[in-house]
């Protein structure tokens, strides 16, 4: 293929929310001599991240407040971050030197590639764990394939809370002290992410669909599928065996698959699950009651009251918003209610502008203020992302909330730009 000639390792990327058989098919991967990656269990060794994480920071605008330029001088200090000048250009003046990210990623990978071909002159691939933004950023730089690996969320959540407990480590926001609706809103809203970066996937011919349950009791026909779509000759054998009885949370492989049925999550927590994933659970084929009443869901339309610095156009299954200056503003057509009845505010959008996005809110008689609002970091990218506005934790969310107003994409911003939004959506208490 056009990579391999051309001396790049072509990444095989696994994005999927953990606890969906990602360590497993790590290992089905290394069976392969040609797919490099480090082959120590976990298989959690992010070179293509870190190298990505760092193309973005150099990127970054300046003025750090995590780099100075002391630091900068110090040899021995390790702390890292976005340049720790400024990076706004003078009026008239050159350009400035900085690469863009997709040329960073570019270099370091074509470096990286040459030093692990020279240690394994094979290899051919490259395989990699990876988070939900990782694959629009690769694809922009070089040949990829990508793994949608996806579980029954319930079984997700079971699987996470076992191992976290079982483990004594921390993770999958399953921490000490984390309520039950705490640890289910995480769940949630990160098996989403990954949804809707799949769904923005579906017509593209470098990706495939991977179901845990179908790996976990039809292997071969799931490694046949891989060898056709990867061009490798994988083979589940034992090894790959010990790595799912290694990493697993029940009595066998088997009894991993529809595990909620048999241990019951709290009820709260399926019927949150059931809620908010309705689409991700019926779309992948697992078993919904019919009675799920999906969540309160505000897709964007043109007749919603926004500000002077920007517009919106319904495109599709989302909205269009062109940015033509720093404070851009929609408000929510949400009806008043007990400020107790919501602990957050969900919004699905992807954005090429921007520094933050926050919401504000005011009761009856009340004007917008800024001490009534709550404000999250937007770095732009070509991934869907979803915020999590957790208003129900503010002081002055109380009493009846009259009306909501999101900005999106607010800060330093290239007017003309453009971001996307899919959906809003209000999560109970």
């Amino acid at each position: 293929m056009g990579d391999c000639q051309s001396g790049l390792l072509r990444p095989i990327l696994l994005a999927g929310y953990g606890r969906v058989g990602s360590t497993a098919l790590m290992a089905l991967l290394g069976t392969d001599p040609r797919v490099a990656f480090d082959r120590g269990y976990p298989f959690e060794n992010r070179y293509l991240t870190y190298v990505a994480k760092l193309s973005l920071l150099a990127r970054s605008p300046g003025g750090s407040p995590y780099l100075d330029a002391l630091q900068l001088h110090e040899h021995a200090d390790s702390r890292f971050g976005p340049v720790p000048w400024s990076t706004v250009l003078v009026p008239d003046g050159d350009p400035l030197l900085q690469p863009c990210p997709e040329e960073w990623l570019a270099g370091l990978w074509g470096m990286f590639s040459a030093a692990v071909k020279r240690r394994h002159p094979q290899a051919t691939h490259y395989a990699e764990k990876v988070p939900a933004w990782l694959p629009a950023m690769v694809r922009g730089v070089m040949p990829c394939s990508v793994l949608h690996l996806v579980r029954d969320p319930r079984d997700v959540f079971l699987s996470a809370r076992e191992f976290t407990k079982s483990r004594e480590t921390i993770g999958f926001g399953m921490e000490p002290g984390t309520s039950d609706m705490d640890q289910a809103r995480h769940t949630a809203h990160g098996l989403l992410t990954f949804f809707e970066n799949e769904l923005a996937d579906r017509d593209r011919a470098d990706r495939r669909l991977v179901r845990y349950e179908d790996w976990a009791e039809r292997p071969g026909a799931v490694v046949e599928e891989l060898n056709s779509f990867l061009e490798l000759t994988l083979s589940a054998g034992e090894d790959v065996v010990r790595h799912f009885e290694v990493h697993k949370t029940s009595v066998d492989l088997t009894a991993t698959v529809g595990r909620w049925r048999r241990e019951p999550p709290p009820p709260a927590v399926r019927g949150f699950l059931e809620r908010h994933l309705a689409g991700l659970v019926a779309d992948y084929g697992y078993e919904l009651p019919p009675d799920v009443r999906p969540p309160e869901t505000i897709v964007f339309g043109a007749a919603m009251a926004c500000s002077g610095d920007g517009r919106v156009t319904p495109s599709g299954s989302q909205a269009v918003v062109e940015v033509t200056g720093g404070d851009f503003w929609v408000e929510l057509p949400l009806a008043p209610r007990p400020a107790r009845e919501v602990a957050e505010l969900w919004v699905c959008l992807r954005g090429t502008t921007g520094d933050h996005c926050s919401v504000y809110w005011h009761g009856l008689g009340e004007p917008y203020d800024q001490a009534r609002s709550v404000h999250v970091p937007f770095r732009p990218g070509q991934h869907w992302q979803i915020l999590r506005f957790q208003v129900g934790g503010h002081d002055l969310w109380r009493g009846t909330v009259e009306r909501v107003r999101l900005d999106l994409f607010n800060g330093t911003v290239t007017p003309g730009a453009h971001g996307e939004v899919r959906w809003v959506r209000v999560v109970e208490s």
